[in-house]
């Protein structure tokens, strides 16, 4: 069997993709080095913010950015791209039709991993920046398949915001309990689970070490899913 290469469109944002790495890595089965998988990592940092021309457009464009980095990334052989960045799926469509190898859905990924995890899923919570909720990206995905998404409050979508950008994007201490009680919000208003739609979140999951079946990483199902394409076993199942 042909070895497979994963091409990651990354800096978005650098530290995400930093950990995104670190987790191919963990959640390989491997005992050297050659068992693990092979990867392009392109660790864009300065590719425009992605919320922030989702509320304006008259703000600078992500999109010719990663239409080129995509491009690039081909050109080195890579077999598929994913993109550690769930903001950035607002371009999905325009950014697949541009190359001719697979860019794998984060989204989609997690919602599929989460109804078939979560027993009798019915309403998932979507943590996410201010761009993923308003793009609908994951409300979409969710109704697809008869789930019904919960999003934050205005309140708590700002704390979101504060959260992912203020501390976790500028290297700042996290304020843990109050992304906790976002996720207790969410779950006492009846979400079955809560989904961290933004890969800053993940990171916070990682460093505070949250094990929580009702907490879906969205980075974590990247990774699995990274895996198993290149043709590679898990370490440990998620």
């Amino acid at each position: 069997m042909k070895e497979k290469t994963l091409g990651v469109l990354g800096g978005v944002g650098p530290l995400a993709t930093v950990y995104f790495a670190k987790l191919l890595v963990e959640m390989t089965k491997a005992d050297c080095d050659q068992s693990h998988i092979s990867s392009v990592i392109l660790n864009h940092a300065s590719i425009p913010d992605r919320t922030e021309y989702i509320l304006d457009n008259s703000k600078p464009n992500p999109l010719p950015v990663m239409i080129e980095d995509a491009k690039k990334l081909e050109k080195m052989g890579v077999d598929f791209i994913v993109i550690p960045c769930n903001t950035a799926h607002y371009f999905y469509e325009q950014i697949q039709s541009n190359v001719s190898i697979p860019l794998v859905n984060i989204i989609e990924e997690t919602v599929d991993y989460a109804q078939k995890t979560v027993k009798n899923l019915r309403k998932l919570g979507i943590l996410a920046t201010k761009g993923t909720i308003t793009a609908k990206s994951y409300q979409r995905a969710c109704e697809k398949r008869d789930i019904e998404p919960a999003v934050p409050s205005i309140q708590d979508e700002q704390s979101l915001m504060h959260i992912i950008y203020n501390q976790v994007k500028a290297g700042k201490r996290v304020d843990l309990q109050l992304f906790l009680n976002i996720i207790e919000t969410m779950k006492n208003d009846g979400c079955d689970a809560v989904v961290l739609g933004c890969t800053e979140l993940s990171v916070i999951k990682h460093e505070f070490n949250i094990k929580r079946p009702d907490v879906i990483d969205s980075l974590e199902v990247l990774a699995k899913r990274s895996i198993e394409l290149c043709g590679k076993e898990l370490a440990v199942e998620m």
